[in-house]
């Protein structure tokens, strides 16, 4: 699968969340998406960007801005892992990959490399209380991609990650959940 580029409709899919509850992409139409794709549960760099995700999930959702993870684990490491903390957006576990195909989110040994120069990250995630080392249930090479998407399907900015520890800025996606605040208030203006 080729790279999705901002305009590229999102491709629609359907899976099961972590609560067994069918999730289809195009249900989700009318309302902005922000689609990460982690790599796997007990991956340190995943955890810390999760925590933080979870932080901001209910500002988020306030402007109305709905959040899907993907990991590349079993239900099974996920709960283990991740869902020791909760899980405030659905979580879709995707041990096959097919999502990870389907957006065109590679995997890149240079990017593992590169990734373990984040040493701050890893010291955050090895600092957590929750957070436990353990085999990894996915790709070592697998690099995270996060996609913002409008109301009407189309994406608004893909990012691929450059390594194991690059997810979008939260400054693009904070710009992207107010840009709806901002309509909204236009308009009642």
């Amino acid at each position: 699968m080729p790279l999705l580029n901002a305009n590229d409709f999102a491709p629609d899919f359907v899976a099961q969340d972590m609560t067994g509850k069918e999730i289809r992409l195009s249900d989700l139409k009318g309302k902005k998406i922000l689609l990460c794709f982690f790599r796997y549960a007990t991956c340190p760099f995943c955890t810390v960007r999760f925590v933080r995700l979870a932080q901001e999930v209910e500002r988020y959702a306030r402007s109305g801005l709905v959040v899907l993870g993907v990991f590349e684990s079993s239900s099974q490491y996920i709960e283990k892992y991740i869902g020791r903390r909760g899980l405030p957006f659905p979580v879709i576990p995707d041990p096959d990959g097919r999502l990870y195909a389907l957006y065109g989110v590679r995997k890149s040994m240079p990017g593992l490399m590169l990734g373990m120069l984040r040493i701050p990250t890893l010291i955050r995630a090895m600092l957590d209380p929750l957070y436990r080392m353990a085999s990894v249930d996915g790709s070592l090479a697998r690099i995270p991609a996060d996609f913002l998407i409008s109301e009407n399907g189309e994406i608004a900015m893909s990012y691929y990650g450059g390594d194991i520890g690059d997810h979008i800025p939260f400054k693009s996606v904070d710009a992207f959940a107010e840009s709806r605040l901002r309509q909204r208030h236009m308009q009642q203006a």
